[in-house]
C-alpha cells in the first residue's frame, strides 16, 4: 500500500509562503514604497519576511509574468517603469470599461441604495474640501491625499460593482492599480479640483438616476478625459525634472572628473 503523503497547514505551506511574499511586494508598490525604477532584492525580501529565498523568487516571477516588475539592462529585477504612451492607453481602457458599466446602469432601475453609497463616497470628497477652505491651506496634505485616494477609488470601483460584470470589474481594478501605483504621485489636490472632482461625481449620479445613457455617457468621458490630461501633465513634468537632474549631476560628475 502506497504511503500517504502528509499534508502542510495552510499556514506553513509553500503557496501560503509564495502568496505572503506577493501581497507584501504588491503593497509596497501600491503605497509607493517601491517607486517606479527601484530594485528588487530578493535576499533583502526573504530577510524582511522571514522567508527562505524560494517563495520570495516564486513571487517575483509571478509579478514579472503580470507585468508589475522587470527586468533592466544588467538582468536586475526592478518595479516597472511606464511610459506616457502606456499611461494614455491605460486610460483609453478605463474609459472603455467605465463607459460600458454607466450605459448598463442607465438602462434599467437605478436602486437606491446603490445611489445614496454613491453620494456618500463623493461626500467624502466635498468633506474634505470643506477641511481644506477651513484650514486656509492651498492644497491636501498627504493624510487627506490617501482620503480622497480611498473615496474616488471607492466611488468608482463601486460604479463598476454595480454594472454586474465580473470580468470587466478585474480588469479595471488593474488598470487603477497601474495608474495610481505608477502615475507621478499628486502634489496634494487644491479646493478647486475638488469642487469639480465632486461635481462631475454628481453629475453621472444624476443622470444615472435619470436613465439618461447619453448624459451619463458625456459625464464619465469628460471626467476621465480630464483625469488623464491631469496625469499626463504631471508626467511631463517629472520628466522634465528628471531630465534636469541628470543633466545636472552630468554637469558636476565631469567636473569632478577634470
Amino acid at each position: 500500500m502506497p504511503k500517504r503523503l502528509k499534508t502542510q497547514s495552510a499556514k506553513g505551506s509553500p503557496k501560503s509562503a509564495r502568496e505572503k511574499a506577493y501581497l507584501c511586494i504588491q503593497q509596497k508598490i501600491a503605497g509607493r514604497e517601491l517607486p517606479a525604477g527601484s530594485p528588487i532584492s530578493e535576499v533583502a525580501l526573504a530577510a524582511e519576511l522571514g522567508l527562505s529565498r524560494t517563495p520570495v523568487h516564486e513571487a517575483l516571477r509571478q509579478l514579472l509574468g503580470e507585468g508589475l516588475l522587470e527586468e533592466d539592462s544588467n538582468g536586475s529585477i526592478v518595479v516597472v517603469r511606464l511610459s506616457r504612451q502606456d499611461f494614455v492607453e491605460l486610460y483609453e481602457l478605463r474609459s472603455v470599461l467605465e463607459a460600458h458599466a454607466v450605459s448598463k446602469i442607465a438602462k434599467r432601475t437605478f436602486a437606491g441604495k446603490d445611489i445614496e453609497r454613491l453620494q456618500a463616497l463623493t461626500g467624502e470628497i466635498k468633506a474634505l474640501r470643506n477641511e481644506l477652505v477651513k484650514s486656509g491651506k492651498k492644497i491636501l496634505n498627504d493624510a487627506q491625499m490617501r482620503r480622497f485616494e480611498m473615496a474616488d477609488i471607492g466611488f468608482h470601483t463601486f460604479l463598476m460593482s454595480i454594472a454586474e460584470n465580473s470580468m470587466a470589474l478585474k480588469v479595471f481594478n488593474k488598470v487603477r492599480y497601474l495608474i495610481r501605483a505608477f502615475a507621478a504621485r499628486h502634489a496634494g489636490h487644491n479646493a478647486g479640483t475638488l469642487a469639480r472632482v465632486h461635481n462631475e461625481h454628481l453629475e453621472m449620479i444624476h443622470a444615472l438616476a435619470d436613465g439618461d445613457v447619453e448624459k451619463a455617457m458625456r459625464a464619465i468621458s469628460k471626467h476621465i478625459q480630464t483625469s488623464q490630461q491631469e496625469r499626463l501633465e504631471e508626467y511631463s513634468y517629472w520628466e522634465r525634472e528628471a531630465l534636469v537632474r541628470n543633466q545636472v549631476h552630468g554637469f558636476f560628475h565631469d567636473k569632478d572628473g577634470e
